[in-house]
């Protein structure tokens, strides 16, 4: 297939590297809807974060993982082209595998994206994804924080109301401390959803709710994760202050680095890094009642399940072969949702050797790694899976006496 970037080309050079702030998203009469048995499949990519050229084992494995599971959309989690960002040929790369297939996207920026594309703004990316076919990512108002905040509604199988609803967030990059800095002790200090992206949630929210006679079941997608989650998932200590040791935040609380194994549904490989500021995201979502889930990327080595007042946390492991990453963990998450079951879901992890070592897979013999490397990669994986089980139940069985 003849590359898209030169469709694209000219389009590019004459944005100059600017663009309007509020951008139409051109699939805006695109349609999604549940089939005939009340079934629907999203896939999540976390943190591609690569660029051109893109290593081809993740391509190849996002091409196999498109064929094997066929979903009705894509969910890009931000961090998504990291490398060479201001070359069309990046977004070309990571596209084409969908764009091929006719399988329609949308996404979430990351703390790298635009940091990644000193002369492009978020607005400038946004439209560059937009120009391809299938997207799905428009800026609901261009007045909120960040870009590309919006929401995407599925149709029930009969088309006569709205019966699930996909929440896409900005969770944005860095915040700096009150000396101008955002890494301080080795700690970054990331973004957030904040106060104005809530209330354009809570009444598109109470939209919904009027127009289809109740709660509409909804999911979240953002980069960065939450506070709640990472708190709920390590023990408070008294100790205060950002180092290696210690984490705090905006609410007074401080986490230690021991983690708290009862609340841990996966295998967690690295602290997550949320933002020392909360402006009441968890909240809002506990208060509406419509959120199931909030699924994040940012931490590429974890791939977790917690649970806060009711709502999921989901930590999606990276899919990038080009940014830090674990052979045992890399892969895409697979959401699978039914229309007859409103407001249950059901997510598991596509795990790149999965397919990597079925008969006739082209993810092997690249970037240096072996069909030898994802037979241990796999191991490792059941291994660890195993013993966070072990250690879950303990930790619980500790609760109890």
């Amino acid at each position: 297939m003849k590359k898209i970037i030169a469709v694209i080309s000219a389009f590019m050079m004459s944005l100059c590297l600017c663009v309007p702030a509020f951008a139409v998203n051109p699939q805006s009469d695109y349609t999604l809807q549940f089939d005939e048995n009340g079934k629907f499949k999203i896939m999540v990519i976390a943190d591609p974060q690569d660029g051109h050229p893109t290593k081809v084992s993740m391509l190849n494995f996002i091409s196999e993982a498109l064929d094997a599971e066929q979903p009705d959309i894509v969910v890009f989690l931000g961090d998504n082209v990291c490398k060479d960002a201001e070359n069309l040929e990046s977004y070309d790369e990571l596209l084409t595998p969908l764009v091929e297939r006719g399988v329609p996207f949308t996404f979430v920026y990351g703390n790298h994206d635009d940091e990644s594309a000193p002369n492009l703004s978020k607005e400038d990316i946004l439209s560059i994804y937009q120009q391809y076919p299938g997207c799905l990512a428009y800026d609901a108002d261009p007045d909120l924080h960040g870009c590309a905040t919006h929401n995407l509604p599925i149709l029930s199988s009969d088309g006569s109301k709205v019966a699930f609803n996909m929440w896409m967030f900005d969770s944005g990059d860095y915040v700096n401390d009150e000396n101008g800095n955002h890494n301080v002790n080795g700690i970054t200090y990331y973004d957030c959803v904040r106060e104005d992206q809530i209330e354009w949630y809570k009444n598109v929210s109470a939209e919904l709710e009027s127009e289809n006679g109740g709660l509409v079941p909804s999911l979240v997608f953002q980069h960065i994760i939450t506070q709640e989650a990472m708190q709920n998932v390590f023990f408070d200590t008294p100790v205060k202050g950002n180092t290696n040791l210690t984490y705090n935040f905006s609410n007074g609380k401080y986490s230690s680095i021991f983690p708290n194994v009862a609340n841990i549904d996966g295998i967690m490989m690295e602290r997550p890094c949320p933002s020392f500021d909360n402006d009441g995201e968890w909240d809002a979502l506990v208060e509406r009642g419509d959120v199931m889930a909030v699924f994040t990327g940012h931490d590429h080595i974890n791939n977790f399940t917690t649970t806060v007042d009711g709502i999921d946390a989901v930590a999606v492991s990276g899919a990038t072969y080009n940014s830090y990453g674990k052979d045992y963990l890399r892969g895409v998450k697979i959401i699978n949702i039914d229309e007859n079951k409103p407001f249950e879901y059901e997510a598991h992890t596509l795990y790149v050797f999965d397919l990597a070592l079925k008969d006739g897979s082209t993810i092997p013999g690249h970037d240096g790694m072996t069909k030898a490397d994802y037979v241990f990669a796999k191991g490792m994986n059941r291994f660890l899976t195993a013993l966070m089980k072990i250690l879950n139940v303990v930790f619980i069985m500790g609760r109890l006496f």
